[in-house]
């Protein structure tokens, strides 16, 4: 059985309903004498769900490795919003808000992985977009929210996302200029990207 680790995307096939999730705990564990593993995984349309391998045949999703900031939860949002009604901490709030929507996952920028890897989970960041679907899991992905049109309109979704796919763009382009420098394969990495990741890679790369 392939073996899932933290950070992966995954769907059940047997709930697709529940969408593409991203593994935040991994815990190998014996069930009926023999190993498995007991995964967490936030799923977009489904919440938090706690699952054994051994029961729940979970397939990774490639190029789709985006992994929540974990500093971040509906709590540290609405903790945010109780800031913003004082009015000697709204700046603070604000600013604090602003951080969260305009943050690159981790796995995007950990110096200890590979730089073959960061462009991976970079890329598969691509798969988030304007429309409705793709900003709607973006927004879920920020915050931790299951519902963020409960907190947010669909304009300040909109600004948000548009700050934060330039911070996106800007990332993407140094990692290729560290990739051109270690003489990597970048169409290869690319190769399968979702959206219009390969399309911007090629441009970016001229």
């Amino acid at each position: 059985m392939e073996l899932i680790e933290f950070g992966d995307q995954v769907r059940h096939p047997e709930r697709p309903e529940w969408g593409v999730g991203s593994v935040a705990k991994v815990d190998s564990t014996p069930v009926e004498g023999k190993p498995t593993q007991r995964v967490t995984v936030r799923f977009p349309n489904a919440g938090i769900k706690v699952l054994h391998t051994s029961a729940a045949r979970l397939e990774r999703v490639e190029f789709e490795v985006v992994v929540e900031d974990s500093s971040v939860s509906p709590n540290c949002i609405e903790a945010i919003d109780r800031m913003g009604e004082d009015e000697l901490l709204a700046p603070v709030a604000s600013r604090r808000l602003a951080e969260i929507m305009l943050a690159i996952p981790e796995p995007c920028r950990d110096p200890f992985r590979s730089l073959e890897d960061r462009m991976r989970s970079t890329l598969g960041l691509y798969r988030f977009d304007a429309g409705g679907k793709g900003l709607i899991g973006w927004a879920v992905m920020q915050t931790g929210l299951d519902d963020p049109l409960s907190r947010f309109n669909r304009h300040e979704l909109e600004e948000h996302f548009r700050r934060w796919s330039h911070e996106r763009e800007q990332l993407l382009r140094k990692l290729l200029s560290e990739a051109r420098d270690a003489s990597l394969d970048v169409g290869a990495i690319a190769e399968g990207a979702p959206g219009n990741a390969g399309i911007l890679v090629q441009r970016l790369a001229r």
